[in-house]
Parts: C-alpha cells; sequence; structure tokens
C-alpha cells in the first residue's frame, strides 16, 4: 500500500508541472513573434509617405514680381514705386539676415533699479487685474549695405518678437557707403561719405565719416545698428536724453535713412 500511495503523488505531482511547462513554451513563442516583427526593416514601413512643405502664395503685385523671378534685385525694389508689404519678398532676395534684439526697457530691480533688458513691460489697470503688454525693438541686416528696424507690441513676448521682425523686414532700405574721411582716402567702402543727422524725440545724432581702423565710435544699441549696416569706421555724437534707448536708435536709423535718398555723383 504505501508504493501504490507513493506513485500516484508521483503521478500528481507530475499532472501538476506539464501546464507549468505549456506555458512556459507559450510565453516563448509569443517573445519570438515580437521579436519577428521587430525586426521588420523601416524603410519598408516608410515607403509612400509624402511630406508637404508649405509654399509662400504672394498677394501683391510685387510678390508676384518676385515668385515668378521678374525681379532678382532687392536694388529694384527700392527703386521702384511699389509699396513691400509682404516680408517673404524680404527672405527669397536678402537671405543672409542678421537679426538683433536691442536693449529698450529695463528689468525690475530693488529701490527702481534693475539691468537693460529687450523687453519694455506695460500694464494696464482694469477691473479684472492688471493687464500686461510687452514691446521690443529689432534691427536687422546683412552686414553689406542692407538694414531695417522695426518696432513690435503685444501680451506676450514671442509675438512681439515676431511682429518686430516683420516690420524690420518691411522697413528694409539701402544705404551708400564710401570712404568720406579726408585723413584716408583709400577709395573703399569702410564708412559714410558725408556726415549725416537724425533726430527722434529729444534726442539728435550725428554720424561723421573717419578714417580706416578708426571703429564705430558710438554708444552700444548704435553700435549694433552701424554693424549690421556694414559701416565700420564712424564718429558719433549724441545729444538729449540718451538713455532712452528708443528714441537712440530712431535716431541712428533716421540718420542712416538719409544716406539712402541722397544722390551721389560720380567722380571721372
Amino acid at each position: 500500500m504505501p508504493e501504490i500511495k507513493k506513485t500516484r503523488a508521483r503521478e500528481k505531482h507530475l499532472n501538476a508541472k506539464e501546464p507549468i511547462q505549456e506555458e512556459a513554451v507559450v510565453e516563448k513563442d509569443a517573445i519570438d513573434a515580437i521579436e519577428a516583427i521587430a525586426t521588420i526593416p523601416v524603410a519598408e514601413e516608410e515607403t509612400g509617405i509624402v511630406i508637404k512643405e508649405e509654399t509662400w502664395k504672394p498677394k501683391t503685385e510685387l510678390g508676384k514680381l518676385v515668385l515668378s523671378n521678374e525681379i532678382t534685385n532687392f536694388d529694384q525694389i527700392l527703386s521702384s514705386s511699389k509699396p513691400m508689404l509682404e516680408p517673404e519678398i524680404v527672405d527669397r532676395l536678402l537671405p543672409n539676415l542678421e537679426t538683433a534684439l536691442l536693449n529698450v526697457g529695463q528689468s525690475k530691480g530693488k529701490f527702481g533699479g534693475g539691468k537693460r533688458s529687450i523687453w519694455k513691460q506695460t500694464q494696464k489697470k482694469t477691473k479684472e487685474g492688471n493687464k500686461p503688454k510687452f514691446a521690443t525693438c529689432v534691427v536687422i541686416g546683412n552686414r553689406d549695405g542692407y538694414i531695417g528696424l522695426g518696432y513690435g507690441k503685444a501680451k506676450e513676448t514671442m509675438p512681439a518678437r515676431e511682429k518686430a521682425i516683420k516690420n524690420a523686414k518691411l522697413s528694409i532700405i539701402g544705404i551708400k557707403r564710401g570712404c568720406g574721411s579726408w585723413a584716408c582716402g583709400c577709395n573703399e567702402n569702410h564708412t559714410i561719405p558725408f556726415a549725416v543727422e537724425g533726430k527722434c524725440g529729444s534726442v539728435k545724432i550725428i554720424l561723421k565719416p573717419a578714417s580706416r581702423g578708426t571703429g564705430i565710435l558710438a554708444q552700444s544699441q548704435a553700435k549694433i545698428i552701424l554693424e549690421l549696416a556694414g559701416i565700420k569706421d564712424v564718429y558719433s555724437k549724441s545729444y538729449g536724453q540718451t538713455r532712452t534707448t528708443s528714441n537712440l536708435v530712431k535716431a541712428c536709423f533716421a540718420a542712416l535713412r538719409k544716406l539712402s535718398i541722397s544722390k551721389m555723383k560720380a567722380v571721372e
């Protein structure tokens, strides 16, 4: 009798192990199937995918002429009487533009102090609470005679920056450069051809030609504008409340605008 009990106990033990082995086999088959799916090459899955690129559809007559390659030079736009209302025109004709944000605001600090900031923040008092607004000033140029200045406002910082860049592209001008310094006479385009003056508010700035190697002797924010315009040597003198940076940069841009509208006589 004890031998029969032992054999029955063994049979129960073996029968209990069999389903465990079956489950293990099933799990192994599932793992093999998953590995087979994972080894499918990616190239076969990606075939047939079409990526759509955004295309520019001009709405103005000037934009249509640029898109059809009838206008291939930005000077043709400056000499024409047609207004430029699309910033994509600038992106197409002047692709190598550099952008810089000017410090027109001031961050908050103790006792009214703080560092200069690219964002000028204002607030409007309402029943619902304070409604902030941000403003910024952007200068854009290619360091080869083309320069633009834009001002943008919005309820948030990034939309204000985008507006300023758009306005800067639409206000691009082409300035004339030369060697107007009597002490140089190298006949290269390193400075301005003659002295010019610009004014905005109480700020007035005078730009004078300098000899080669002098550098840009101007306030830091005005220096950024002159560098992006492609001017390497110049003297400057400013009057008024020059700590108001927005008026200072606008006065500097007004002075450069006089270089774009002036006509130079060719020397024989």
